[in-house]
């Protein structure tokens, strides 16, 4: 039988609820981390939750939308290269004006990134698809520290298991051989012939669900690099006040390291507690020494006033984008501004509040997003005043979150339908589109409450069938 949206629901209404329970309750032990054994890093099973039932989406959709954003990853990277040189100057000023002093001091950290290393950054491209109608628009580029990589995994091997349980053939779409292929890339680029026994995996404390996400992830790519390259690979997971530097070469637990994968971010805390991070900050001051994969200059298009400059018609002439690349640019790009510099847009975001949002340029997680359309006219204004007067805030045209109804199962194994928004945030691992996405949902329980779309403010995953299939991987991955 096809597998489609409708040939799964019409099976799932001749099984029965008991049979549904004992399904859902194997792909529940699928979501068990009983691998990592390093007592800092124990956490809740999972810590975010996941539907049973996967959603199908036609493979031409998913293509047709990476395609676009092939040209939006060539204009970003047009962009960082062009406020580098001399002539990018005040775009650069502005970029940096935009991001806090944290991101600032990050930018500032990174002497050099190899154009090589400005292609294969691992970044997750945030926006809404509509399924329906196929149009696509994007609200961030994480690029910084992208999560939920393990996660994503987790929640296509309980799609393969549900699925199979059903009789469909199904193989999970997953990201961990794209993120060791990124690794040994980028140290063959730099060493060729040779291959990275040891990374560091340096995290920060501060979000607990990446003490879960990224060790696991260590732990599927340590395997998978036996079976698939024949090297033993370790992977050490650590906190920058663990690495050190001896006779220029970087030092954890008494052992050399090939490269760092970094997701350390601002490192505030250990700063104010007094802990040493000397040399943790040396190796990021110096990414043509040592190999970072994302190097801290990252912050600098990370920022969404990225989006304000793409969205202003002699920024983009001034950056050299093709005729092409500009369609797409205003084709999925919400129309973005800061008003610190566009002030004539002002009286119209007033005037339009329920069309607008605004949200800090260096800022994640939903936090300080502003919805136009939950303030009174004064509130509003009070906003705009305030955001224009600082550096570090853009103006965005609200993109309405797509909805549709998906089926899932009750504790009972009843078949219940829910209506959500959504989100389709697709992944850009080693200089390309992996054809996966995180795809994050809102249950919707109130009509006109607004809500952000992340796992920390209670989003829930829902498993997408439809990218192609990626080669047969061994018996831990099926």
């Amino acid at each position: 039988m096809e597998l489609t949206n409708e040939n799964l629901k019409n099976c799932l209404q001749g099984i029965s609820p008991k049979e549904l329970v004992r399904i859902c309750q194997e792909c529940q032990k699928i979501t068990t981390y009983d691998k990592i054994k390093d007592e800092r890093l124990r956490s809740d099973p999972m810590p975010v939750t996941v539907f049973p039932i996967p959603y199908i989406v036609k493979k031409e959709t998913v293509e047709d939308v990476t395609k676009k954003l092939d040209l939006f990853i060539d204009s970003l990277i047009k962009l960082e290269k062009y406020v580098l040189s001399d002539s990018g100057i005040p775009l650069y000023n502005r970029l940096m004006n935009s991001l806090t002093p944290g991101g600032r001091h990050l930018v500032e950290e990174c002497t050099f990134e190899s154009e090589y290393s400005l292609k294969k950054r691992h970044r997750r491209v945030d926006g809404y698809l509509n399924f329906n109608t196929g149009s696509f628009s994007i609200i961030e580029v994480n690029q910084a520290a992208p999560l939920a990589i393990d996660f994503y995994d987790v929640s296509q091997r309980m799609a393969a298991h549900f699925l199979n349980s059903l009789g469909f053939f199904y193989q999970p779409v997953l990201l961990a051989h794209h993120i060791l292929d990124w690794f040994v890339d980028e140290y063959i680029y730099r060493n060729p012939g040779k291959f990275p026994h040891n990374i560091a995996l340096v995290i920060e404390h501060g979000y607990l669900p990446k003490f879960i996400d990224l060790p696991q992830m260590a732990l599927i790519c340590e395997e998978l690099a036996g079976d698939k390259y024949g090297e033993k690979l370790s992977i050490k997971v650590c906190f920058p006040y663990e690495i050190s530097l001896s006779c220029e070469k970087i030092i954890f637990d008494n052992q050399e390291i090939d490269m760092i994968w970094r997701n350390s971010v601002y490192m505030t805390k250990y700063r104010e507690e007094g802990l040493n991070i000397k040399d943790y900050e040396t190796i990021c001051h110096h990414p043509e020494k040592y190999l970072i994969l994302n190097a801290t200059r990252v912050w600098l298009t990370r920022t969404k006033e990225v989006f304000s400059l793409l969205s202003n018609e002699e920024c983009r002439k001034e950056i050299c984008l093709s005729e092409e690349e500009e369609k797409i640019i205003k084709e999925i790009v919400p129309y973005s501004v800061n008003l610190k510099y566009e002030t004539h847009m002002t009286e119209t975001i007033i005037k339009e509040k329920d069309l607008w949002i605004t949200k800090p340029a260096d800022a994640g997680f939903g936090k300080g997003v502003e919805f136009g359309a939950s303030h009174k006219e004064k509130e509003w204004i009070d906003i705009i005043k305030e955001r224009t007067a600082n550096e570090g805030f853009i103006f965005q045209k609200r993109v309405i979150y797509p909805t549709f109804q998906i089926t899932d199962i009750d504790e009972k194994g009843h078949l219940i339908n829910h209506q959500v928004e959504y989100d389709f945030c697709p992944h850009h691992i080693n200089g390309a589109f992996t054809g996966t996405a995180l795809t994050r949902t809102n249950v919707l329980e109130e009509e006109g409450k607004v809500k952000k779309m992340n796992l920390v403010g209670g989003g829930i995953i829902l498993p997408i069938i439809g990218a192609e299939a990626c080669p047969p991987l061994q018996k831990y991955y099926v």
